[in-house]
């Protein structure tokens, strides 16, 4: 294996989307919605910040096949320390390259990079259930977790006359 792991291009683009669509239909998550018509909003936002430092949009190939995929960017908190953050969002390793190093890889070159724009640490966002368990085998610790509401029921809930009341 010549594994090799990069900052995304636009010409890697098409088995980024590949490896986002398999990830969303292992993942099989009901929220967010990961359609197809979403799953091109996330490229295209790729696409717009793939030259912005601040984004973290990496690649990993085995020879000239992709196996991994790792999206995240330097951030800072609005309070408290640390104050400027690298965060992991997503990290995709094609089911055969699991468990041969590809995650550790990309973790590796995102930290890098967060490390050279003064990053104090690093977090992740995970979901309940698998994708926390996926980062806590990194040496993530979870330390909160977010709730959601759908539109629907947020106006069922908050727009009704009875929260005037209050």
């Amino acid at each position: 294996m010549k594994l090799s792991v990069k900052r995304m291009e636009p010409i890697d683009i098409g088995n980024v989307r590949k490896m986002s669509k398999a990830f969303g239909e292992e993942k099989k998550s009901d929220y967010p919605v990961i359609d197809d018509e979403e799953l091109d909003k996330a490229m295209m936002t790729i696409l717009m910040n793939i030259n912005n430092d601040e984004f973290i949009f990496l690649i990993a190939y085995d020879g000239k096949k992709p196996c991994g995929l790792f999206t995240g960017y330097v951030g800072h908190h609005p309070y408290g320390k640390p104050g400027l953050v690298g965060v992991a969002q997503e990290l995709y390793v094609v089911p055969e390259k699991r468990d041969k190093f590809v995650g550790i890889k990309l973790i590796k070159k995102a930290v890098e990079i967060a490390l050279s724009h003064g990053a104090e640490a690093f977090e992740c966002i995970g979901q309940y259930g698998t994708t926390d368990k996926r980062w806590e085998r990194y040496g993530f610790k979870l330390h909160l977790s977010y709730g959601h509401i759908s539109k629907e029921d947020m106006l069922a809930k908050f727009g009704s006359k009875e929260v005037e009341k209050y």
